[in-house]
């Protein structure tokens, strides 16, 4: 097995374990990945929309859609329409939904800020680099096969 087999058996090893974590974090709030995803992404950007979150989690739009529904009914979410793109609806938790949110994901949010913290600014700044270099990179590899 050459070097560059190594580091890319590290590289997916490590990528699926961080995966795995989050799972497992959900899985402990007795609350789907996808609920836990979609969740984590409304209390972190406030407002986004469907296709946003299929298209940063990697979700089928039909998953999302899915679960929009789900907590629309719940009236965790409200729907607002896009003026930019009449399709479109814009995603926003409630007051319900805030409360939800932090029941789910402020804790993990904690965890995370715990962790970078203790790496520190310069390698959290270094990872992110690496990361974004990488994915980018890779994606553009992709494209010419």
């Amino acid at each position: 097995m050459s070097k560059w087999d190594n580091y890319i058996k590290e590289v997916t090893a490590v990528v699926n374990r961080t995966d795995y974590l989050y799972e497992k974090w959900s899985k402990h709030q007795n609350v789907n990945s996808c609920v836990s995803k979609i969740m984590y992404m409304l209390r972190s950007a406030d407002m986004t929309t469907q296709k946003e979150m299929a298209e940063c989690y990697g979700m089928p739009k039909q998953t999302v859609n899915t679960v929009i529904s789900e907590l629309h009914k719940k009236e965790y979410i409200q729907l607002i329409p896009d003026e930019n793109d009449k399709r479109s609806k814009i995603i926003k938790l409630t007051d319900k939904g805030e409360k939800y949110a932090d029941e789910i994901v402020t804790p993990l949010l904690d965890c995370e800020k715990k962790v970078l913290a203790e790496m520190g600014e310069e390698r959290v700044k270094m990872m992110i680099d690496t990361m974004k270099q990488y994915a980018d990179l890779l994606e553009k590899t992709m494209r010419e096969y």
